[in-house]
């Protein structure tokens, strides 16, 4: 009856964790990064390269000058910090008006031959760095060849771990949870002097 109590004892104390994780207690969605990538943070994403686009057609298609005003109307009406680099990795304030740069991911991105997005962490802030690559069009103010990196925008905003609360964490927990439950309610009726077959033989 000992190995009874302690199994029950045991899976009593998995399912009340498991329950608890489905509803809005630590960790949250910043303190498992590493581990676990929200959707939510694929979801900034796409807005941040909504932003990018946006930027290099305004570029491309009106005056440069009218790309930064954009840029300038993302940053007071979302909350975001933006900043342009060229591709030495120093900042880009305005068409032809440039500042050093030292931001270590942003110099890392355009020192690479074939860079990636980067994002991480910083506080309370999710930031992301994405390069730009040369395209045909580009032709008209930038030297580089296509596929070259000719600079990198990057983002910071403040992120909302809660979001993080989703199907992504109460789905998969729920059903742990209705496991455990089945176990428990099977222990409960398990009698260890007799044999299991026994036990379903009834």
């Amino acid at each position: 009856m000992k190995i009874k109590t302690l199994l029950i004892a045991t899976t009593a104390l998995l399912l009340g964790m498991t329950l608890l994780q489905t509803l809005p207690v630590p960790p949250y969605a910043g303190d498992i990064y590493p581990l676990f990538r929200s959707r939510y943070f694929s979801e900034l994403d796409r807005q941040f390269n909504t932003v990018v686009d946006a930027f290099l057609g305004i570029k491309t298609m009106a005056r440069a000058p009218f790309a930064w005003i954009f840029l300038e109307d993302m940053r007071a009406k979302h909350s975001l910090a933006i900043s342009v680099y060229n591709a030495r990795g120093e900042a880009v304030k305005a068409p032809g008006e440039i500042a050093p740069g030292n931001d270590p991911a942003v110099l890392r991105l355009a020192g690479a031959t074939a860079p990636r997005p980067f994002t991480e962490l910083r506080g309370s802030m999710y930031y992301s760095a994405i390069p730009l690559s040369a395209e045909g069009k580009c032709r008209f103010c930038h030297s580089q060849a296509p596929g070259e990196t000719i600079g990198v925008i990057t983002f910071e905003r403040k992120y909302d771990a809660c979001v993080y609360y989703t199907w992504e964490r109460v789905l998969p927990f729920s059903l742990i949870s209705l496991v455990l439950l089945g176990v428990l309610i099977f222990l409960a009726q398990w009698d260890p002097r007799k044999k299991i077959k026994e036990l379903f033989d009834k």
